[in-house]
């Protein structure tokens, strides 16, 4: 039996993938930033994508919030533009 769950990994799968590709090319420019890693964490009937970044070249707080501020405005904008904010409104950026 498929599950509601199911059904929503199943969408959203074409959008994390366009929206993983896209944050992972737009995370380049800054040099704060390393690697990339991606966690699904299941809730009842949706799934919360987290986006988490390593931080390198010691980074202040405040660059941090700044890079976080431009990530999350980019990919929202990113994200309408491509008719996939549904799947933004699930994915959590994390540095």
């Amino acid at each position: 039996m498929t599950t509601k769950l199911d059904r929503f990994k199943k969408e959203m799968e074409p959008a994390k993938e366009i929206y993983t590709k896209e944050i992972k090319d737009f995370a380049r420019k800054f040099e704060a930033l390393g690697e990339m890693t991606l966690r699904e964490r299941p809730d009842i009937d949706t799934m919360d994508y987290i986006y988490s970044f390593e931080k390198v070249n010691g980074a202040s707080p405040e660059e941090l919030d700044s890079i976080h501020s431009e990530l999350y405005n980019h990919m929202k904008k990113f994200s309408k533009e491509n008719n996939i904010y549904e799947f933004y409104m699930n994915a959590i950026i994390h540095l």
